[in-house]
This record gives structure tokens, sequence and C-alpha cells, in this order.
């Protein structure tokens, strides 16, 4: 798959103008927004080696740059100034953006062929999602043709001009550019023997079989043109979820979960949205969303060093379909007992298959007297902001992707749970969510433009002091990392 994947990329780069948004404009434009969630922006170490020393930010602070002023709280990993002023005064050429991948390319290939492997399977995740990518704002545009053809002019929704002018937009090569130097700071990692590569990289996994590619791309191109459309019709009835239709009860969720997040059909509380919901997101991000959120693992492995007389316990908060959990669970002791809780039926049914398939493809690479200590995970449905744990039960607590669909107060609570299921002397919470404001301050003016893709809380996580929500629970700031669109924080409890 991933070398037909090659041979589609430079192919679908042209279209790819029509589709992403330029990186620093967070979804200027009426469609664009689905495809820039927390950014569809990377930022990187284009031209230079990777260096993930650790060291104090001299950053001054700014209440009205979170994101800057909570740098003198941490130990920053030097991604953090690096992304901070990667082409801050100005956006490199498609010439520009071309050497530096070339020169990604030329670091990977002197590596070795470990290295190699990794750079061609992960560019062919590129190619891969680069074409999805191209295949669903083409179907869009097909499905507005028809319809337009078979309606009244004031019955269809107006696709505003500016969108059209996306399609003489040349700044794809940036974006590809931005997903390779994802891949050089995830291989940094592994070669450094912070974490393992990747367990789905090998040619056996279920997501590499001709079927999975089609059933996968197939289910995008549906969903691309349901969100787009409803999107462009910005309609009300369409930002709430309907539970009559979903046939569930709407007691049973809190009032924040009505929204319908991204403008999916029903948000997240369908199974349609819970299939499609890793190859969308890995859409958005042209294939480094994997690697964007293992920046989780370095704090959460340095956690598993010190836990040496016993199983160590883990909590996943949010964990959707589980992906990361799979990660996580395959570099951690196999003995390591993980609870991944969300709230969302749907997505949790996602969670239990993507387990059971790491838990058997596993089992399979071990000898027998290891098969018998890998437990399946336990799955949960639960709310973040009321967890049904004891206090100080976990080792470590994980949060992936969550508070920018929470209110203020909601992130709160949340982080005040997560501070008192963990242990303390040394129990370590893991945040990993979008860039705010001050992380890369090119992306401030328009980085709240995010919020017209149904995303009611963004423009206020975006502002938010999100270490003093830890902190107040009594939680120490630790370290930070920034790997393109997203951050990582670490607390521990003392």
């Amino acid at each position: 798959m991933h070398r037909f994947c090659l041979l589609l990329l430079p192919t679908a780069i042209p279209v790819m103008h029509a589709f992403l948004p330029a990186a620093h404009e967070f979804g200027k434009s009426t469609i664009r927004l689905q495809y820039a969630k927390d950014g569809a922006v990377g930022l990187g170490f284009a031209g230079t080696e990777v260096d993930t020393t650790v060291t104090k930010s001299s950053s001054s602070s700014s209440s009205h740059s979170p994101g800057l002023a909570e740098n003198d709280k941490f130990v920053c990993d030097k991604s953090v100034e690096y992304w901070r002023n990667f082409q801050s005064t100005g956006f490199d050429t498609d010439t520009a953006n071309a050497q530096s991948l070339a020169q990604i390319s030329s670091r990977f290939i002197t590596k070795g062929p470990k290295a190699i492997s990794y750079w061609m399977r992960h560019l062919g995740r590129t190619g891969y999602f680069t074409t999805n990518a191209a295949l669903g704002v083409l179907g869009f545009q097909l499905h507005q043709s028809l319809f337009a053809a078979n309606n009244k002019k004031e019955d269809v929704p107006e696709v505003e001009p500016r969108f059209k002018s996306e399609l003489l937009w040349s700044g794809a090569s940036r974006l590809i550019l931005e997903a390779a130097i994802c891949y050089e700071q995830d291989y940094a990692q592994i070669e450094k023997g912070v974490y393992n590569e990747p367990w789905d990289m090998t040619p056996t996994h279920r997501q590499s079989t001709p079927q999975n590619v089609l059933t996968q791309t197939n289910r995008f191109v549906r969903d691309a043109i349901g969100v787009l459309g409803r999107r462009v019709k910005e309609e009300t009835k369409d930002k709430k979820i309907d539970f009559v239709r979903a046939e569930l009860k709407i007691e049973e969720f809190p009032k924040y979960y009505e929204t319908a997040f991204h403008y999916q059909n029903n948000g997240w509380l369908s199974k349609d949205s819970a299939d499609v919901y890793e190859v969308s997101t890995e859409t958005l991000f042209l294939g480094r969303q994997d690697a964007m959120q293992r920046t989780t693992l370095p704090a959460l492995m340095d956690r598993a060093k010190q836990v040496r007389d016993r199983p160590m316990k883990v909590l996943e908060v949010a964990c959707g379909t589980g992906r990361f959990m799979t990660f996580a669970r395959d570099n951690l002791p196999l003995d390591t007992e993980y609870t991944a809780i969300d709230l969302s039926p749907f997505y949790l049914d996602a969670a239990r298959d993507n387990d059971d398939y790491w838990t058997s493809t596993r089992k399979s690479r071990e000898n027998s007297d290891k098969k018998s200590i890998i437990r399946p995970a336990n799955i949960v449905q639960a709310m973040a902001e009321k967890l049904p744990f004891d206090d100080d039960t976990f080792d470590a607590v994980v949060c992936i992707y969550l508070f920018h669909e929470l209110p203020q107060a909601i992130r709160a609570r949340a982080a005040a749970e997560m501070a008192r299921v963990v242990r303390p002397n040394g129990g370590t919470v893991i945040f990993t969510d979008s860039i705010q404001k001050g992380d890369r301050p090119i992306l401030d003016d328009s980085m709240g433009n995010f919020g017209n893709m149904n995303e009611p809380y963004y423009v206020n996580y975006i502002q938010d002091d999100l270490p003093k929500h830890f902190e107040n629970a009594g939680l120490v700031c630790k370290t930070k990392i920034v790997s393109s669109s997203t951050k990582s924080l670490s607390f521990e409890k003392k």
C-alpha cells in the first residue's frame, strides 16, 4: 500500500491546493476549516538535526500568550523554542520547502536500513492521506455541482468565493514538509531508545490490506461530503446531536457533549463517527497525528522506569478509538494494568477492537511465559470530570486531545480528578492537546478561526492558563514538548 501511495503523492499535491489550509491560517475559509483541527500546521527541524536536549526556558511571560507564559514553569524540550521561532517572520517558498524535504530524506538515508524503512512507510502514509484529502474535496465539489443541477438556485448553499480561489493556492509543499518534520522528530526518539518504533509498521498489519485501504478511503470521502456540506450551510440543527435518532438518552451525557463537534453526524455519538475517526483525523494532518500523539510517551516511559516492584497502573482519559493506547501498551511493561475511559459508547467499542487486535498481535510475538501476563485493557464509560476510581490509584494518567472540547470550568474539574486518582510520590499526569496562543506567535491572529468548525470552546481554550488547572489541584509542572500543532505537558504529584 505504501509504495502505491508514494506514486500517488506527486499527482495528489495539486489537488491538495484546494483542500488544505495555509499552515498559518487555521481554517480561514468556509470549507477548509474541517482540515485544520488543532491547526493543520507543521513546524519543525528542517535543515537541522533534531535535538531533544531539555533546557529551562528563559521566555518572558505574557497573559495574552499562555503558550509562552507557561514555558517558565516547565523544563522545556528544545522543540519548544525551535517551533516558536520556525519561519516566524514568514513562510518559506515552495522551492525552499522542497529543499528542506530533500535534506530530511537524505538524513534518513544516511542512518541505514531501519531508518529508511521508517521513512518510506511514513512517507507512504502522507501519500495515502494526501490522496484521501484530494478525493474528499473533489467528492464534495462534484456533490455540490450535481445538487445545483437538480435544484433551484436559491436552494443551493453558496460556497464562498475565497474557497474557490484556493484552487490556485500553491502552499501544499509546506504541509508535506511539515509531516516529514514530525516523522524526523518522532524517529529521533526511537533512535535514542526512548520508545519503540510504531508496532503498526509491520507489512502484515490489518490497516495495510487493500480492502481496509479502500474501505477507509470510501468512509472518509462520504464523511467529507457531509461535513463540508453542513459547514457551508451552518444550520443550527446541524450543530447539535439528535439524541432520538442516535437512540440515546440525553440525560446520560453532560450538556457540552450535545455539540456535534466538527459538524460530524451526531458528533462523537455514532458508530459512523467512530468508524471514520482515525482516517479522518490522520487526513487532517497528512498522516502525522500518530507521531504528534507519541510526544506523550517520553514522560510516560520515564514514569515506567520508576515502578519496578509491581505492575504499573495507567489511566487514559478520553481514549477515543484507543489508537494511542496500543502505542502506549506496546512500550510499557507487558504486565501493565491499563484502564481507558471515554464518554462515547461507540468509540469505546472501537477501543476494545483496537486493544483486542494489539493484544493478539503482541502475543504472537512473545514466548509462552510472557503471553500469559498480557491482559486486555479495562475499558470504562465515564466522564473526565467524574472519574469512577479511588484516590491515588494510578501511577500515570494521560489525556490526549480532550481539553479543547471542554468548557473552562469542566477543564478545571477534569484536571482535579486526574490529580486525585494519580498516586503521590512521583505519580505523573500527561496532558497532550492543541498548541495555544504564544506557542506559535505567527498563528495567533487566526488560530481562533477553528472555532467556526463547531468547536464552541476552542477560542477560550487557546487563551486558557492550562497549567493553573493542574497546579490548583496540587500538581507540579515538569516537562513540555511541542510537535507541529500539538504540545505535551507533564505534571507530578509529590
